[in-house]
């Protein structure tokens, strides 16, 4: 679902912007936080580190701080996805993370054909194979 009101007042978490593509360099693959579809070793993708507040009273604040960042389990975009998440992103649409970004796409598209701007038709390119 798109959206332009970026409300940040308390996320359970965050990140701060995918990372650059380059070649995934963990020792596994990954799933795209997207489409899901499986990166390899070595394809492009852009990685987002991700984090959230540590625990009120708990062991994680006395490590962290008060207002410290816990990291969580890096994301990770194909590289597809990750040309996508930009596009939305300089575009001003936000809470794009976690979301399928070739639907949200479908449903700019859609908003642009509503509004005259757009004739094109989007198609999967995974749905063709």
């Amino acid at each position: 679902m798109l959206a332009c009101d970026c409300d940040y007042d308390d996320p359970e978490w965050w990140y701060e912007g995918a990372a650059e593509v380059a070649p995934l360099a963990t020792k596994r693959s990954r799933r795209c936080c997207s489409c899901k579809v499986r990166i390899a070793v070595g394809e492009d993708c852009a990685a987002i580190p991700r984090y959230r507040h540590p625990g009120y009273d708990t062991i994680e604040e006395r490590i962290y701080g008060e207002g410290g960042e816990v990291p969580m389990p890096t994301w990770y975009l194909c590289d597809r996805c990750a040309g996508l998440y930009e596009s939305l992103d300089s575009l001003g649409f936000c809470d794009l993370i976690g979301q399928n970004l070739i639907e949200v796409c479908r449903e700019y598209g859609q908003m642009q054909r509503e509004a005259g701007v757009f004739r094109g038709q989007m198609t999967d390119r995974r749905a063709s194979t």
